[in-house]
């Protein structure tokens, strides 16, 4: 049986962001599970700003090569991890303007976690607040655990160690869930196939 592949999406564009330890350290997690982690990442995918989505274009076939590779990337996947800052009490633009980019079709019926953090005291839970109806309106069903980090700076390493046990649980469980419900879930579909 192949490996689940898990699509992790980070949010942050920043110079000097903390989402890239906090990133690193979730694609560890996935890959100590023995999943497959697949990194979304804004400053590295050529994504500008969303003026005309995959699948409002009117030749589909005449996007760029890497769009329809990042797209079958997202439809290959069995589940989702988003890493987000939060920015102005909500959601990063890059992050939305990233996943905005394909349909809600390519995203459908998989599972997805969620792990916010922020410089502060609250962890990014506003963000993550708003990333759940964000990410149901692209049919994603979101997992019961989510992980927020308050003062990121002091809980990972550059190379994205952590250095916090209860943190380092807390993503361990989010990943465990997101490989349990996609398993729950593919399994379902294959046996169901969902209502077109």
């Amino acid at each position: 049986m192949s490996r689940q592949k898990i699509l992790i999406f980070l949010g942050s564009t920043r110079v000097g962001r903390m989402g890239e330890r906090v990133a690193k350290f979730v694609q560890a997690t996935v890959e100590e599970n023995g999943m497959e982690p697949i990194l979304f990442d804004p400053c590295e995918l050529p994504f500008e700003v969303l003026r005309q989505p995959l699948h409002f274009m009117p030749n589909p076939e005449d996007a760029p090569a890497w769009l329809k590779e990042a797209d079958e990337k997202i439809k290959s996947a069995d589940g989702f991890i988003i890493v987000s800052a939060e920015y102005n009490c909500g959601i990063p633009p890059a992050l939305t303007n990233m996943m905005n980019h394909f349909s809600p079709a390519s995203y459908r019926h998989r599972p997805c976690g969620i792990v916010t953090y922020s410089m502060g005291i609250y962890g990014g839970v506003r963000a993550g607040a708003f990333i759940r109806p964000f990410a149901s309106e692209l049919g994603i069903v979101t997992i019961p655990s989510y992980v927020g980090i308050p003062t990121v700076g002091e809980h990972f390493d550059a190379d994205g160690t952590s250095k916090t046990e209860r943190i380092a649980n807390n993503v361990n469980k989010l990943v465990n869930e997101v490989g349990w419900y996609a398993k729950a879930l593919g399994t379902y579909k294959t046996a169901n196939p969902p209502p077109s």
